[in-house]
């Protein structure tokens, strides 16, 4: 895997640890309001690593691990893996 995509994935992880860090005090409020700030958070923060899900995929098959390899490993069928992999980056 490239410097490029290291560093890329590992910022998108580190950005979800950042997002999910100030959901501990998060206890004031309506339940509503608490539900709404924790289910907020938790999406953005699920995008991150589902993307970094998809990039390290892309990287690995792109380096030559074979595809039913890749798809083991990250719980997804061969098929779902090659959809999501030729959306390109930053797709939902």
């Amino acid at each position: 895997m490239s410097a490029e995509h290291r560093f890329r994935i590992e910022q998108m992880i580190g950005e979800a640890r950042e997002q999910l860090e100030p959901l501990r005090g998060v206890h004031s409020g309506t339940t509503a309001e608490v539900a709404r700030t924790l289910l907020g958070h938790l999406s953005h923060s699920a995008a991150l690593v589902d993307q970094a899900l998809v990039d390290t995929a892309t990287a690995a098959v792109a380096a030559g691990v074979a595809v039913q390899e890749v798809s083991a490993w990250s719980r997804l069928s061969v098929r779902e893996l090659a959809e999501l992999m030729s959306e390109g980056p930053d797709q939902d």
